[in-house]
């Protein structure tokens, strides 16, 4: 279902972004480094933080990271963060993180993807799907102060999600007041049992003329992939 969903929406994004880059215009967005945080809640420290093209990213290209290896009690991650400019849709504020897991027992981790400078304000769009062994929580944050993995606005909260899942919310908080601000998702799964968790998370700011079409978008990508999984 996890790919299901990201085709869906491939195929939808395929559809609108160019409407909404049109639409957009010359918005600035000088993004600065892209970075992926993976955390243990029940430690007191963060155990991996990778900054595009810098230590630990398997992905030489910019606005990709790719990490792969162990964290905390899950013995496999691969985890991938993609930024708008990459997204192919440079003039419209996104993020898109997707990550696969597997514990051979209990265990928590924090998935977080970030990034700085983005322009065009307005409220966000968020969707996930994917499937879990245990339960997913998905939120969203937009920071004024441009700061990586800052948390001064929340966008929303998408879960707790269990067993197969796709969930969006449109039309959620304001972005930020002023330009440029910082974007933050995190996708937190716990599992209370041996098991995988995979997913697919996205989180964009479309200007408000164009936020309607692009969510009712969203909305039928989710409904149908929910019924493909009847």
């Amino acid at each position: 279902m996890n790919n299901l969903f990201r085709n869906m929406l491939a195929k939808v994004g395929g559809i609108l972004v160019p409407a909404l880059v049109l639409s957009i215009g010359a918005v600035s967005t000088a993004n600065a480094a892209l970075m992926l945080r993976l955390d243990d809640p029940t430690t007191a420290v963060i155990e991996v933080t990778v900054t595009d093209q810098g230590a630990g990213d398997m992905n030489p290209t910019a606005g990709v990271i790719v990490f792969m290896g162990p964290v905390g009690a899950f013995n496999i991650n691969v985890s991938t963060g993609v930024n708008n400019t990459t997204l192919g849709a440079a003039l419209i504020p996104s993020l898109d993180l997707n990550s696969i897991n597997f514990t051979m027992g209990t265990g928590s981790l924090d998935v977080y993807l970030t990034d700085t400078g983005f322009g065009g304000l307005g409220p966000a769009i968020m969707a996930i799907g994917g499937v879990t062994a245990g339960n997913v929580t998905y939120s969203a944050w937009a920071d004024g102060s441009n700061v990586a993995f800052a948390m001064g606005n929340p966008l929303g909260i998408l879960g707790p999600f269990s067993g197969a899942f796709s969930g969006t919310m449109g039309m959620v908080g304001l972005a930020a007041s002023s330009t440029p601000y910082s974007l933050t998702q995190r996708v937190s799964i716990v599992h209370n049992t041996a098991g995988a968790t995979s997913f697919n998370a996205t989180l964009v700011v479309p200007e408000p003329g164009t936020l309607a079409l692009l969510g009712l978008a969203l909305v039928g990508v989710a409904v149908f992939a929910r019924r493909r999984t009847v």
